[in-house]
């Protein structure tokens, strides 16, 4: 038992709970970034869907009630927001004389939200609630926020940077401290594939249970106890790719310092 110890886990217990540590914050810096990620990798341009109601004379409440019931029914569809007549004034203000406006014109507005990449059949939803207020529809407008991506790829590419250096200054010190394990290893026969397995193995499962972790954490705080709001199931694709890039990024940075160490053992 204890050669399997001393052949897996050469170094200090220090080095490897602060690989472990290292790796736990670097993942919840990562689930900070999901966000990020997602804009990058999977942006599309999103369109923002507005339901404009018309004013009429008769039933407006309950056939305005009708066309929500109706709205209900679509799956992709989360909620329903009234905009306030002051927002539309605002907006209308800035493109049309404010004394030209008829307020008694203009339409009640409400904002669809709908479930994360979905999108709505309007030609099918205009003409169902069509048939219940004439004049009544949904509009798309898409939108394409520039100063979104560019936040999304400066704070990627400092988090992405913090994550480099750090990592290159813990594993640096981490081989210097073994190589006396290394120089033994070499006198008694090991190969450089062999050592380079069995000391990347010992680091890699406590850079695996620091990753692991910093995601049951977030987990637990999210649906147990509310406090944050990641959507890490609705997010399950970016976070394996954050987390197969952070493991395959420590260990072979890991195996590439053995491997220039080894050379230097002769």
């Amino acid at each position: 038992m204890k050669y399997i110890i001393i052949k897996f886990f050469p170094s200090a217990k220090i080095d490897y709970w602060s690989h472990y540590f290292f790796n736990f914050l670097s993942s919840l810096i990562f689930i900070i970034n999901i966000p990020y990620l997602d804009n990058l990798l999977f942006f599309r341009d999103k369109p923002v869907y507005t339901l404009l109601i018309p004013f009429t004379k008769e039933s407006y409440e309950e056939n305005k009630d009708l066309i929500f019931s109706r709205l209900s029914i679509n799956d992709r569809i989360i909620s329903v927001k009234k905009i306030e007549k002051k927002v539309i004034l605002e907006k209308l203000s800035k493109k049309i004389e404010p004394e030209l406006i008829l307020e008694d014109f203009i339409p009640e507005a409400f904002e669809i939200v709908i479930k994360k990449n979905n999108y709505l059949d309007l030609n099918k939803e205009n003409k169902n609630i069509k048939e219940i207020i004439k004049g009544a529809e949904i509009i798309a407008k898409t939108t394409m926020n520039k100063k979104t991506k560019l936040l999304s790829f400066f704070s990627l590419f400092i988090s992405t940077i913090f994550f480099m250096t750090l990592l290159f200054i813990l594993q640096i010190n981490y081989i210097k401290k073994i190589k006396p394990f290394l120089i033994k290893s070499r006198i008694y026969g090991g190969r450089d594939k062999d050592i380079i397995f069995n000391v990347s193995s010992g680091y890699f499962l406590f850079q695996a249970l620091g990753v692991l972790s910093s995601y049951f954490l977030i987990y637990i705080l999210e649906t147990e106890y509310k406090i944050l709001n990641f959507s890490i199931m609705s997010n399950i694709g970016t976070i394996i790719i954050f987390a197969l890039i952070q493991n395959i990024i420590c260990t072979l940075i890991l195996g590439y310092y053995l491997k220039s160490q080894l050379r230097k053992v002769l």
